[in-house]
């Protein structure tokens, strides 16, 4: 009985023996791949790194050296060697970047291509159409002669405008805003240019007047003025009192007229 018992014991520690050894062996495998793999890491890492920290080191080299270069330089050969150094740099990062960029092949960009007005209609390029686009419709509901003056931020040139005649807001709207020639827009009016350059004068002398009588009202009462109207002021004042003074003499030579007669 007794070795029966010796005996089981044996083969028992000599079971556990060989567990022992093979997670020992399983251990020793386990940590060897471990170690391998790091050696593998630091392997791909020392060679990942390696040229982009020469080509940083090489940068930074050549930086200095630049900056060096500028600072000593004092005669022309000098600047002269700085300047192709410089040009030197821009052609690298010309090249560089042209790397990067799609070109066109041989093909021209017609081949193919569909008719105009198909695709982006003609009217699209158009400047009221791209405020449309965006939102700002002012300019396109207020595109018309006899609304413009919306358009004008100085209340007193807008006021002034507003009163004209429609045939003054016509002419004034083709003329300032369309840029039309006078032969274009007596064409339109079915008018002469002359005609046209008259009623351009007459309108012009309307817009000055009233604006002349409220830039001076606005002078008695020492509101503040702008420069542009300042200048319109000192500009336009001695035309405007010689015409008064030739209205008031033609006034009293009429009456000396009546007066003689009666």
């Amino acid at each position: 009985m007794q070795k029966e018992i010796v005996s089981f014991l044996k083969t028992d520690d000599y079971d556990f023996d060989n567990e022992l050894l093979d997670a020992l062996e399983m251990e020793r495998s386990a940590i060897q791949e471990i170690e391998q793999e790091k050696e593998e890491n630091s392997l791909t890492e020392e060679t990942a790194f390696a040229p982009t920290s020469r080509k940083k080191l090489w940068r930074d080299t050549q930086k200095e050296a630049l900056t060096r270069l500028e600072d000593s330089a004092r005669t022309e050969d000098d600047f002269r060697n700085v300047q192709t150094w410089w040009d030197r740099l821009d052609a690298n990062a010309d090249r560089r970047y042209h790397y990067h960029v799609i070109g066109r092949s041989d093909v021209p960009l017609e081949w193919g291509a569909t008719p105009e007005q198909v695709i982006v209609p003609e009217p699209i390029h158009h400047v009221f159409w791209q405020q449309i686009i965006k939102g700002d419709f002012l300019d396109a509901v207020f595109d018309c002669p006899f609304e413009m003056h919306e358009l004008i931020e100085n209340t007193d040139i807008a006021d002034a405008v507003s009163e004209l005649k429609d045939l003054h807001k016509e002419v004034l709207y083709y003329s300032a805003i369309r840029q039309y020639s006078n032969q274009r827009i007596a064409h339109i009016r079915c008018q002469t240019d002359r005609n046209i350059l008259k009623v351009k004068n007459t309108i012009l002398k309307k817009l000055r007047k009233k604006l002349y009588v409220s830039l001076h009202e606005r002078q008695q009462m020492n509101l503040p003025l702008n420069q542009r109207e300042t200048e319109f002021l000192e500009e336009y004042t001695p035309i405007f009192v010689d015409r008064n003074k030739a209205k008031l003499s033609d006034t009293d030579n009429n009456k000396e007229t009546a007066e003689s007669n009666d």
